[in-house]
């Protein structure tokens, strides 16, 4: 997992935990807690896993229940398998209505075997010993290996889990008070898979898959930064590889960060690689953002700036890609915090429209979300370029709170 705070204001923070569970997790969770300034309040630890190492799962469940740290799923957040034991080992547990709570029993490259059906009976003594329901362990030991179990209101409610809609913050400051209470028995609605983003009707299904998720990691990998970031691409230039190169140094060094990206990359780029491998529709949906323009130049561009809502100033960051044969430009938005401005969520939305350089033009609309800020809305952005698209200013669209943004061109690879 990558750990890191998110501020609010001068005395509040979120410690986020994001990613696989791999070795090493609970370590760099309490060197994160560590650098909590004195007299600074952690709101709570902020989980968004699909699970991972049953191991440092349970090592990390032990320094929640010691520290006794609030844990919260947020808004169109997962919560799955061994990720659901550091969940239950808060004594404050917090999780927003869309967020997805799941289990299921212990498997090795997704098969069970005698050794991991005794890791899953380990699981439920843990888990009975947190004090979850005998209905929640029943479904985690039942439910086999390759499927999830998605916990329901009536679920959560007898772990005695703060359901809430809508203000974060409120929900977090006021342990004691429900911000909404589904009735029993109510299940949580499946999250419907993202909309695809539009492309030519003569591409293959495959093709499309590969293109979306190469769209989705690029979201993701714009997110990251310094060496584990590094280490995220090293892994990526390696993807489809029969047999790439080691994460770590000489005679097998941890590099640290670096390692730690490389690693946890090549765990979300596992779905993918086979295919990439394997099938050569999909492989060229994926490597399509990367194809050369017509010029011979492969185009891949990068920039930051702010937009203004309101009083607040935030940060951006948009990722061009090249033109697709659809003839349409795309591109990955994301958003944050300003020092002006600590409140403004993260988040992250894949953007379509036009964005030319070279002739000093741009429109682009939001599209498909990749990181949504629970009650955030997206926008557009309407500019021009008077100095070759080295800079561009104008104003936000779709949104009527936020007016004006400029962008300053940081690279340009070709």
């Amino acid at each position: 997992m990558q750990f890191t705070q998110e501020s609010v204001g001068t005395n509040e923070t979120f410690v986020v935990g994001r990613g696989p569970v791999v070795a090493g997790d609970a370590t760099r969770l309490d060197k994160t807690l560590a650098t909590v300034q004195p007299g600074v309040r952690i709101l709570a630890l902020a989980l968004d896993s699909p699970g991972g190492s049953v191991t440092e799962g349970e090592a990390l469940a032990r320094l929640i229940h010691a520290r006794a740290l609030p844990v919260l799923i947020a808004a169109d957040k997962q919560c799955v398998s061994i990720c659901f034991l550091m969940f239950a080992a808060s004594p404050q547990r917090i999780a927003e209505a869309s967020a997805l709570v799941g289990v299921h029993s212990a498997h090795e490259n997704g098969v069970e075997n005698d050794a991991t059906m005794a890791i899953s009976v380990q699981m439920a003594r843990i888990a009975a010993g947190l004090g979850v329901p005998s209905e929640i362990i029943g479904k985690m030991v039942k439910t086999q290996a390759r499927a999830v179990e998605w916990l329901t209101p009536a679920d959560l409610n007898l772990m005695n889990v703060k359901i809430y809609s809508g203000d974060i913050l409120a929900a977090v400051r006021s342990p004691g008070t429900m911000g909404i209470q589904p009735s029993a028995g109510s299940p949580v609605p499946a999250r419907p898979p993202p909309p695809a983003v539009p492309v030519a009707s003569n591409l293959s299904a495959n093709f499309v898959a590969g293109r979306n998720d190469r769209i989705g990691w690029d979201g993701w990998l714009n997110g990251l930064q310094g060496p584990f970031h590094d280490g995220a691409v090293v892994a990526q230039l390696q993807a489809g590889l029969a047999a790439p190169g080691a994460c770590r140094g000489p005679n097998s060094t941890d590099r640290g960060e670096f390692t730690r990206g490389c690693d946890t990359a090549r765990l979300r780029l596992a779905p993918a690689e086979p295919r990439i491998r394997n099938d050569a529709d999909y492989a060229a949906g994926w490597n399509s953002l990367r194809l050369p323009t017509q010029s011979g130049q492969a185009l891949e561009a990068e920039y930051r700036g702010a937009y203004f809502c309101g009083r607040q100033v935030a940060s951006v960051t948009i990722r061009l890609f090249p033109l697709s044969e659809d003839r349409k430009r795309r591109a990955v938005f994301s958003f944050g915090p300003q020092p002006s401005s600590p409140d403004v969520p993260r988040g992250a939305f894949v953007t379509e429209g036009s964005l030319e350089p070279s002739a000093g033009e741009l429109m682009l609309q939001p599209v498909k979300w990749l990181s949504h800020p629970n009650g955030y809305p997206w926008f557009g952005l309407s500019g021009r370029s008077q100095d070759g698209g080295k800079t561009f200013s104008g104003r936000v669209t779709e949104n009527a709170g936020c007016s004006q943004f400029t962008l300053k061109r940081e690279t340009i690879a070709r």
